[in-house]
C-alpha cells in the first residue's frame, strides 16, 4: 500500500515578493496552529512564477474578492489637473 502524503495546509500570515528579471518570487508565510505564534511556528514557501502568471494570479484574487483591479489611469492630481 502507498504511503499517504501528510496535507499541505494552514492559515496565510503574510507574504512577500520580490522580482528577479522576468520572474517574480512570492514568499507565503502560513502557520498550522492558532495564536500566540512562534518563529518557529511559520513556515515560509516561495513559488517561482513569470510575469504572466503573476498577472493571472493577481486578477484571480481580485475577482474573488469581489473587487475590481486598480484603476491605472488615475496617477495622481497633477495627472487629473493637467491631463
Amino acid at each position: 500500500m502507498a504511503k499517504s502524503r501528510p496535507e499541505d495546509y494552514g492559515a496565510l500570515v503574510g507574504w512577500t515578493s520580490t522580482r528577479t528579471g522576468e520572474s517574480v518570487a512570492l514568499h507565503l508565510q502560513s502557520v498550522t496552529k492558532p495564536p500566540p505564534h512562534t518563529k518557529d511556528d511559520i513556515q515560509t514557501q516561495i513559488y517561482l512564477m513569470d510575469r504572466n502568471q503573476a498577472m493571472q494570479l493577481a486578477n484571480f484574487l481580485f475577482e474573488m474578492g469581489g473587487t475590481s483591479t486598480p484603476d491605472r489611469s488615475d496617477r495622481g492630481w497633477l495627472k487629473r489637473m493637467f491631463g
